[in-house]
């Protein structure tokens, strides 16, 4: 089996390639295995080469899953379990690793001056490849490393190979393939110059010096840079005719050009301003930078750039970096602080200052940027020095100050991800982990008194957002104040309002440091900005900006990019409907809100967060309409809304990605007194909710706009609310019958008030099935017939289904079967018409609730079976835990086998999603299979569990009904036990008006000859 990375990922296998399949994040894992090949790789790491530093709660779980899938895929004995994590087992056979081998074996040939094996090695390496490295996946940060790392050795292998075969006499054959990596490398110097000496020895001179002059236009347009110390040498002796042209020469072994001010000077520069005692952490940061700057990795300039925001301490990093390497660049260090801010003389002044500092007089500097530029690189040719570059605002600010000579490196310090570098090493530096900022703390204060006071110690970290500078700060006010407890600046920290006027001590300014960054922004960015921050929302799609500033999604987007690449917004990754998502951390947007009160009028603020929550509101009624499941219909709009240009291709699957923000938008808008906005956000979000069973949500949300609607008196948006609210907790788990049916009788009041009469059939209906669960058959059926006139008068299919379905549930639970059959044929048919997938689910299942009570097990078991399947492709676990017990009742009754494994898996899902009703039903089921089995005592058990599940539950039919099984049970050992549970469910099926049930009942209780025994506990809850 052969694995291959160097191009696009596949899998060899016996000569056929195997299918991987598309699934990303599953050929991520094996490219992550693959890069690792060979040896033990720790879950950790798997974690973070899939999701980088913001792994779901599900990782360990959904990498385990995704490690199953590849051992399907590749065999069990290539990928082992090791200690903490795995192991790929290649056995050597990747490609990857073949080449390095064989650029080793190259290497060592060189060295012996064994040009003819050396040459054979490069060329074999070099074939190895069909494309860039790890090519689909360097996007994750582990892996981006490996490729840049193989890309540079791949250099490294090309200027070796060429090197041979001009040592071979071979210019003419090798021009063609020096053209194509000096193309695929235009910034490659040293394969330009290769290229340029075989052109000229293959006596086409004038094409050697036309590379050169294309070579130096690309360098002038896209950098801003002259050729290096190398090119123009190999220039300069082509111009003169020199044969003895040495591209592999050492620097000094050709005359050095002469130029103004370029007598090498005696000094070492050693600019580095000092670093701080109580640095501490980024181990991880500080081995990246160390392994990448370090002189046996550099294979060409190494640029090493790290961004971030302001105060999560950048140059503190650089400078640790910086003083633990100086023995790695014996010939000094530049360093040169700009101010972060957009200055095109900053680079003009930076080299003056550098020049001065490598010796050369004052009136010897050139006036030309470029002419500095290149007295500069002609300076650091050859020498081995490290230039930090601190608080960049841009590119152009740093690419005049690059070095030409690889033996120097570049570490540069910028709020902004400077990815117009060309190749350098991008390190975003983040905030500290809870730990690290706690033992940053520690060092400021003393860890005594950290350790005395953990808990207050993890608040204020907290409170900093795990800010370096934050922390800092508030661990100098602390040492300031020795007589205060850590408690008490974690009280003054608590107030939001005044939290960045805390954090402020000397010159350690939170306020200061974050307000450089926003200074920077274009003046619609630092709209954006302090707008976004007033939503409450904890993360946003894209699309909300453009509704903030009510503007063009491009604009928006252009802003959007500002804003992350100043590091003032977080890109929180895609959500799961495939949109980009953002976030603020916690003191940015303190920052922000300050921001907008000093620049924004309430009026502005008020309109734009208004637009934000109207947006959510248009995009929510549109993905509601398109759900697949609905229980309620969409009301009428009311106000026009920001119309954001969004397509919704999965409305569940943006629903669930919107969630979190809805809720938000719901107190939001109530808290701003935008009850209307308020109530619509909740109910635009129902069906939803009932569809995924998101009860808390749902009834969260509906009471919150239900308050705001009787605070503002708003007749129609409580109708709604209280509708919504009764339907929540009629269907959750705790089942709140009693409140729903309040709540749904004083929904049917106010919409009769209105002449709103779809919104009454819908609170009719509601109301109709809270009476038919509370027994009251006589009202359950005038609101359940009063419904469907209504519906069919006013040509409300959706109402006429619902109104038909209730009255069969009714009927069923009164005994009258044939007639529940009847409403539940015509609730079907209408429901396939249209078709309403969510109704066709609980349809079927009354109906084959319904065939088993009329002895039809055949045609039960096919309806609860097309009920499950409809609750599947809904998603909805809700309607799968109810279809369950059912399912496994006509098993019970069938003698199929499958009764026992179905309840099992039943009962185990409604305690893990607390749905007793449900529970109690598999439990009687259970009793019931128990008693065919012979097994009476356990079946006895289960049935007392069952029967007082239903009395907590004060549902009277079910009890009924397992009172009598619980009487059949008793009837063979105990027949006083039988007497009374039979007497019990006779009077509660008298109640509930089921007179067929309570002739049976007599019936049963005449046949007990010993009468009724001495009365007994109640059944125990399970």
């Amino acid at each position: 089996m052969r694995f291959e990375i160097l191009g696009p990922l596949q899998v060899i296998h016996d000569g056929r390639r195997i299918h991987l399949g598309s699934a990303r994040k599953l050929r991520a894992l094996l490219v992550g295995f693959i890069s690792r090949a060979d040896q033990p790789v720790s879950n950790d790491f798997l974690t973070t080469v899939l999701w980088g530093d913001q792994p779901p709660v599900s990782a360990r779980s959904n990498l385990q899953s995704y490690v199953h899938q590849l051992r399907v895929q590749l065999g069990a004995d290539r990928l082992l379990a090791r200690s903490g994590g795995y192991e790929l087992v290649t056995h050597g056979e990747v490609d990857a690793a073949q080449f390095r081998k064989l650029a080793a074996e190259g290497t060592a040939a060189f060295t012996a001056h064994d040009h003819e094996s050396a040459g054979r090695c490069f060329r074999r390496a070099l074939d190895l490849w069909r494309g860039p490295a790890f090519a689909e996946f360097i996007d994750s940060e582990p892996i981006a490393q490996e490729a840049l790392s193989l890309e540079q050795l791949r250099l490294t292998v090309y200027e070796r190979w060429a090197e041979t075969e001009l040592a071979l006499g071979r210019h003419a054959e090798a021009v063609g393939d020096l053209r194509e990596a000096a193309q695929a490398h235009p910034y490659q110097e040293s394969l330009h110059a290769h290229l340029m000496v075989a052109l000229y020895r293959s006596g086409r001179r004038i094409e050697a010096l036309e590379t050169y002059t294309s070579v130096r236009d690309l360098l002038a347009e896209e950098l801003g840079l002259e050729p290096g110390p190398l090119l123009r040498r190999v220039h300069e002796a082509i111009l003169r005719g020199d044969e003895q042209i040495d591209p592999a020469a050492k620097p000094g072994a050709w005359p050095a050009t002469e130029g103004p001010g370029e007598s090498p000077s005696p000094l070492v520069p050693r600019q580095l301003p000092p670093t701080i005692a109580d640095f501490t952490g980024r181990d991880d940061e500080v081995a990246t930078l160390r392994d990448a700057l370090s002189p046996d990795r550099r294979q060409a300039l190494t640029i090493c750039a790290i961004s971030g925001m302001g105060g999560v301490g950048k140059t503190t990093l650089a400078l640790h970096v910086a003083h633990e390497l100086t023995g790695a660049f014996p010939d000094g260090q530049l360093y040169v602080g700009l101010s972060g801010a957009e200055d095109s003389a900053a680079a003009a002044r930076a080299l003056e200052a550098m020049l001065r500092a490598l010796g050369v007089d004052g009136a010897a500097i050139p006036e030309s940027i470029g002419d500095r530029t290149a007295l500069y690189r002609s300076l650091l040719a050859g020498k081995r020095m490290l230039v930090l570059i601190d608080n960049v605002a841009d590119e152009s600010q740093v690419r005049p100050l690059l070095p030409g000579s690889s033996s120097c490196a570049v570490l540069t310090t910028s709020r902004h991800r400077l990815m117009g570098l060309a190749g350098a090493l991008h390190l975003r530096l983040d905030v500290f982990r809870p730990t690290q900022a706690i033992e940053l703390l520690a060092r400021i204060t003393g860890s005594e008194q950290v350790r005395a006071a953990s808990m207050e110690a993890a608040e204020v970290v907290r409170l900093c957002g795990h800010l370096p500078l934050a922390v800092r700060a508030a661990g100098a006010r602390l040492a300031s104040r020795p007589d205060w407890p850590l408690a008490r600046i974690a009280e003054l920290l608590r107030d939001e309002r005044r939290r960045l006027d805390e954090l402020s001590v000397g010159d350690l300014t939170v306020r200061a440091s974050l307000g450089l960054g926003y200074a920077a922004l274009s003046p619609t960015s630092q709209r954006l900005y302090y707008l976004l921050s007033k939503l409450d929302t904890p993360d946003f799609a894209g699309w909300v900006a453009a509704a903030v500033l009510d503007t063009s999604p491009e604009e928006a987007e252009r802003c959007l990019g500002e804003l992350l690449s100043a590091n003032l917004l977080n890109l929180a990754g895609a959500d799961a409907a495939g949109q980009s998502r953002y976030r603020f951390h916690d003191l940015i947007r303190l920052h922000a809100r300050d921001r907008a009160d000093i620049e924004a009028s309430p009026r502005q603020i008020h309109a734009a967060v208004t637009r934000a929550l109207g947006a959510w509101l248009v995009l929510a009624r549109r993905a509601d309409t398109l759900l697949p499941g609905r229980v309620f219909p969409t009301p009428q709009a009311e106000d026009t809304h920001h119309e954001p240009r969004v397509e919704i291709a999965d409305p569940c699957a943006w629903f669930e990605a919107e969630r979190g923000a809805l809720r938000a938008a719901v107190t939001q808008a109530a808290s701003l007194g935008s009850h209307t906005l308020c109530w619509q956000l909740a109910d635009s979000a129902v069906n939803f909710f009932e569809l995924r069973d998101y009860y808390d949500d749902w009834e969260s949300m509906s009471r919150i706009a239900l308050a705001a609607c009787e605070r503002a008196d708003d007749r129609r948006g409580r109708a709604f609310m209280l509708r919504d609210l009764a339907e929540c907790l009629r269907m959750a788990p705790r089942h709140a019958e009693d409140e729903a049916l309040a709540h749904a009788l004083s929904s049917v009041e106010l919409f009769e008030l209105m002449d709103d009469v779809r919104g009454e059939v819908d609170a009719r209906i509601l109301a109709g099935t809270a009476f038919v669960v509370s027994g009251d058959s006589r009202q359950a059926v005038a609101h359940l017939d009063a419904a469907l006139e209504k519906a069919k008068a006013a040509g409300y299919v959706l109402g006429q289904v619902e109104a038909e379905w209730q009255l069969g549930y009714g009927h069923r639970i009164r005994g009258d079967k044939e007639r529940a059959a009847v409403h539940l044929e015509v609730a079907l048919r209408l429901a396939e018409d249209v078709p309403l997938t969510s109704q066709l689910c609980r349809i079927h299942t009354m109906l084959g609730i319904v065939r088993r009570d009329q002895g039809r097990l055949r045609e039960a078991e096919e309806h609860i079976t097309r009920g499950l399947a409809y609750a599947r492709s809904l998603r909805s676990l809700g309607s799968e835990i109810t279809l369950l017990p059912h399912l496994g009742i006509i098993y019970v009754k069938l003698g199929d086998p499958r009764a026992r494994q179905v309840l099992e898996r039943s009962i185990r899902l409604t305690r893990q999603w607390g749905a007793r009703f449900q529970e109690a039903m598999s439990l009687r089921a259970l009793g019931e299979l128990e008693q065919t089995e012979g097994d009476l005592a356990r079946a006895v058990d289960h049935t007392i569990a069952a029967v007082g599940i239903w009395r907590e539950l004060a549902s009277p039919y079910p009890e009924a009904q397992t009172l009598k099984l619980l009487g059949a049970l008793y009837a063979a050992t105990d027949p006083g036990q039988a007497h009374e549970a039979w007497s019990r469910a006779r009077r509660l099926f008298a109640e509930l008006d089921n007179h067929t049930e309570v002739a049976e009942l007599t019936e049963l209780l005449a046949s007990c000859q010993d009468g009724p025994a001495p009365r007994r506990a109640e059944p125990p809850a399970p």
